[in-house]
């Protein structure tokens, strides 16, 4: 489980979480020290005022670093990403880019985040657009099937979460993408509970939008994240929120009027955004790249599947799917309806040092790159005593 490079990397960039465990990635990830250190040389810039080509090229070697760490996070053009300051802003692209008429349908399902939720009964309410949503099931679970049923020739979008925040499931995508394009209807995922902790690979699965904030599996500072935009409609929609920044001014000519968009998704940034952020933002990707995504997968699936046994032992029920393939890197287990989950958790932080989160009426656990095996363990043995008192 453990992997080649990684107790270097808990000692060098997570000492502050040698002496506690750290499950709930889902939520937020401790920053890097790294990360830390990034954000602090900018932030200096900005407390510490100074000017000349020394900080324009800082500038400018963090932008292309971003944008190419990015890139390789994900296997696609560094073209294909913009910058966004959290999940909600990418879905916002569709949500506002789109030319929504009435009649027209969208289809998301009732698991979702209320990121991924809202927004689509909104404009539904002011465009006159059906809303249509797959239904829980008796599992807990989002059936593929259903959603693509609900797919037809009046679908402008889809919307879903690549991982559920609640119960861990990865929905299968390629069938869904499929049908969505068959009837002329775009995608878009919310992966902000994937991207940083599992491989996601945009360009393969031929989906449209991926909006996924920092500061979960990315491991980045809030206020930043990433949103891919397919090459293929980059240019087929215009930007749906307007300023400076979507427009060409690398000569920084600001008197021009009839300037035209940068090239490729960095069109849809419309302000300046948090360079401090961006940078910290940069320091993660590294860190994640130099490990490799793959392995950081293999790694948060082999935790995952370690919880998911020694729950099952202890004859607790996961709601979350089984096969890796079908879930994220965190697993969602029920210990029983008369059971005080806030408590449980708030026992396992105070007496253990263990941090998870309570979800969806049971007990979530996350993983990332600098959980070990010890962990998993130690939880499942720390959470063995807590129900045996509860």
């Amino acid at each position: 489980m453990m992997y080649e490079g990684q107790e270097e990397i808990r000692k060098k960039e997570f000492p502050q979480l040698m002496e506690r465990i750290w499950l709930n990635s889902a939520a937020y990830t401790p920053h890097a020290t790294s990360v830390v250190e990034a954000m602090n040389q900018f932030i200096n810039i900005f407390h510490i005022p100074s000017s000349g080509e020394d900080v324009i090229e800082m500038f400018e070697n963090l932008n292309k670093e971003v944008y190419e760490g990015a890139a390789k996070l994900l296997d696609c053009s560094a073209k294909e990403i913009s910058l966004i300051n959290n999940t909600a802003h990418g879905l916002n692209f569709p949500l506002h880019g789109l030319d929504w008429e009435k009649g027209d349908n969208l289809v998301t399902s009732e698991l979702e985040f209320p990121t991924n939720y809202l927004p689509w009964k909104y404009i539904s309410k002011r465009k006159g657009v059906k809303f249509r949503a797959a239904k829980i099931n008796e599992n807990h679970q989002i059936s593929e099937e259903e959603i693509i049923e609900l797919i037809d020739d009046k679908t402008k979008l889809v919307s879903l979460s690549l991982v559920q925040f609640n119960n861990g499931q990865r929905v299968k995508t390629e069938e869904i993408i499929k049908a969505a394009h068959e009837h002329g209807a775009l995608v878009a995922l919310d992966a902000i509970q994937a991207c940083g902790g599992i491989e996601v690979y945009p360009s393969k699965m031929d989906v449209d939008f991926v909006s996924a904030g920092g500061p979960k599996f990315l491991m980045a500072p809030l206020g930043i994240g990433l949103c891919y935009i397919n090459k293929r409609i980059v240019e087929t929609m215009d930007p749906p929120l307007q300023g400076t920044s979507n427009y060409d001014f690398t000569d920084q000519q600001w008197m021009k009027r009839n300037v035209v968009y940068l090239e490729g998704a960095k069109r849809f940034q419309n302000g300046t955004l948090p360079t401090y952020c961006v940078a910290g933002l940069n320091a993660a990707l590294k860190l994640i790249n130099s490990v490799g995504i793959k392995t950081v997968s293999n790694h948060n699936h082999s935790i995952t599947q370690q919880l998911n046994e020694g729950f099952e032992d202890l004859g607790l029920k996961i709601i979350t799917p089984h096969d890796k393939e079908r879930r994220g890197a965190l697993i969602n287990v029920r210990i029983g309806e008369n059971k005080d989950l806030m408590k449980i958790v708030a026992t396992l932080e105070e007496k253990y040092k263990i941090t998870i989160s309570a979800r969806y009426g049971g007990l979530r656990f996350s993983a990332q790159l600098f959980n070990t095996e010890q962990d998993t363990e130690t939880a499942i043995s720390a959470l063995k005593e807590v129900l045996a008192l509860s």
